[in-house]
């Protein structure tokens, strides 16, 4: 016979193990320690096994406890937004659908997707909120629900391909690399593509941690040894200091559409030297105004991105 679990006592496993500690779950739901130790530990008698190790420090997971976080927070995540769905009823019939993305596409592809959708008629009872996040913080937020929808990008060789199978997820585009340089060295019209190696004696400035690193794997492929003196996840900071010929760069050419800073000169990278954004949200989803937004946000994307070659949809 399999075990059975009481909700409750889910749900301050699930508290204990985000405080890290059973005094901050306490206090944070306005229980007795005492109480909040007892559910726990009937969870762990009904499931037979040991969910939580307690130290001085506070406490920490077993392999056990970290997989039924895993799905305490997808249970959170549904009885968040069905909350959520309740009060919008109450409301009037407003509907919030809440997105979360990283900083160059909320301004290139989410704002306009939002101005899209509420020139439709209805869209008023649609009520959008935007959160900027960088894709390590998207799997947490979906799956507590604190948001309906994210929009993250990945480097083909950096991260596994199903880091977000839980998920459903279509293929918004194909973000290509730049090469940025000063337009102190020259004028006349850009070359469509540049080698890295002809600034293999320059001084460069470096991205994000991710962009970083894909970078690098293109310099080590193309046999350069980049001499990196500045390093911002700024692209307004990236593009100012290229301007000033403080070093040369290599952008995703989405940040060149978010702002394009007037005194830099791009160029084009390898083929396959970018990035691919996705669409995510929670397996199964078939809200009618979560599957609007979903297709502004792939119609603000056809805009401004490639298509991703041999790859219709992401997968999911």
């Amino acid at each position: 016979m399999s075990s059975e679990i009481d909700p409750r006592a889910l749900m301050s496993f699930r508290a204990v193990a985000e405080h890290g500690s059973f005094a901050g779950a306490a206090r944070a739901l306005g229980w007795t320690q005492p109480a909040l130790s007892g559910q726990v530990s009937r969870l762990e008698e009904s499931l037979r096994v040991a969910l939580v190790i307690r130290t001085v420090k506070g406490i920490q997971l077993t392999e056990a406890g970290k997989r039924l976080l895993h799905h305490a927070e997808i249970i959170d995540g549904h009885l968040a937004r069905a909350a959520r769905e309740v009060e919008d009823l109450i409301d009037g019939g407003t509907r919030t659908v809440r997105v979360v993305a990283f900083p160059s596409a909320c301004t290139s592809i989410v704002a306009p997707a939002m101005s899209e959708l509420s020139a439709r008629p209805g869209s008023g009872e649609v009520s959008l909120e935007l959160e900027q996040q960088e894709p390590c913080a998207v799997p947490e937020l979906l799956r507590r629900g604190a948001a309906d929808i994210a929009l993250v990008f990945r480097y083909d060789e950096e991260e596994p391909i199903d880091r977000y199978g839980e998920f459903d997820a279509l293929s918004a585009g194909w973000d290509p690399l730049q090469l940025i340089v000063s337009q102190r060295r020259g004028s006349g019209a850009a070359h469509a593509s540049r080698r890295l190696a002809a600034h293999s004696r320059d001084k460069w400035v470096a991205g994000c941690p991710s962009c970083r690193q894909h970078f690098l794997r293109i310099a080590e492929r193309e046999g350069v040894a980049p001499d990196i003196r500045h390093a911002t996840d700024d692209y307004m900071v990236v593009q100012e200091l290229v301007a000033r010929d403080m070093g040369v760069s290599v952008v995703p050419r989405l940040s060149l559409i978010s702002y394009r800073h007037p005194g830099i000169r791009a160029y084009g990278l390898g083929e396959r030297d970018g990035r691919q954004l996705t669409i995510l949200m929670a397996k199964g989803e078939s809200r009618a105004e979560v599957l609007d937004v979903v297709d502004s946000l792939r119609w603000a994307a056809g805009r401004v991105l490639d298509p991703v070659l041999g790859d219709d949809d992401a997968g999911g």
